[in-house]
């Protein structure tokens, strides 16, 4: 299969004063459907038969990002085609606040659940729910990403995930998300609520907010195209 470019965004965009003073550095994102290569390689790793989403209804977004050395590094999202343009977006304005990421590969480039060691940034891979292995995680419908894992982990039953992370909040790192980071209110304006807040937190989560009463989250009737924090 050819690969169709499906949408162009953002391309060549003018950065704020912080990064004006290197004239190469712009923002690119090219939204994409599967390639042939892609879906053999994702075929029994992050997509199998019997996840809720067939690989037709994914699309993967080539995107500029900052890395934790302050270079631009290309990477590469796979998500759901109904999200991906607003993706797409937020990572736009990601990159405008120089937000480090330190690594961005789809989830079947490392052995299984390792990418999070590798402090990858990911979007879709078909697996159920942390809290409920009954239902399916938002990432097995192409509406979560993942964000710096190693650096903003999940918090189990078990002490911080992954093995060796560091949940604490009030410290200064590279990429670290807490409920002051611009990032949130970045995906908060696009309609996505950040894991940082659940009772188990998951800090490195970001979940795209549907409403509904169908179990399958893209069955329902209403999207959030943005979310604000309660007014005092």
């Amino acid at each position: 299969m050819s690969v169709r470019v499906l949408s162009l965004v953002a391309i060549c965009l003018a950065l704020p004063a912080a990064a004006e003073a290197d004239p190469s550095v712009a923002f690119t994102a090219r939204i994409e459907v599967l390639t042939d290569a892609q879906r053999a390689k994702m075929s029994g790793l992050s997509w199998h038969e019997g996840c809720p989403v067939p690989l037709d209804d994914l699309v993967s977004i080539h995107l500029k990002h900052f890395g934790y050395d302050n270079a631009v590094h290309d990477g590469l999202l796979v998500v759901h085609r109904r999200v991906a343009k607003e993706i797409a977006a937020a990572f736009q304005e990601l990159f405008a606040a120089r937000f480090p990421i330190e690594r961005m590969q789809p989830y079947e480039d490392f052995a299984v659940a390792e990418y999070a060691l590798s402090n990858d940034t990911v979007g879709f891979y078909c697996r159920p729910a942390q809290d409920n292995p009954n239902e399916f995680s938002w990432h097995a419908y192409g509406l979560a990403i993942d964000v710096n894992p190693m650096t903003n982990p999940y918090h189990d039953p078990k002490g911080w995930w992954p093995k060796g992370s560091n949940g604490e909040r009030a410290r200064s790192a590279s990429g670290l998300l807490n409920e002051s980071s611009g990032a949130i209110r970045i995906f908060m304006n696009h309609g996505w609520q950040w894991g940082g807040w659940e009772v188990a937190p998951d800090y490195m989560h970001f979940g795209k907010v549907t409403v509904g009463d169908d179990d399958n989250p893209l069955k329902r009737n209403v999207w959030a195209s943005q979310l604000q924090f309660a007014p005092d």
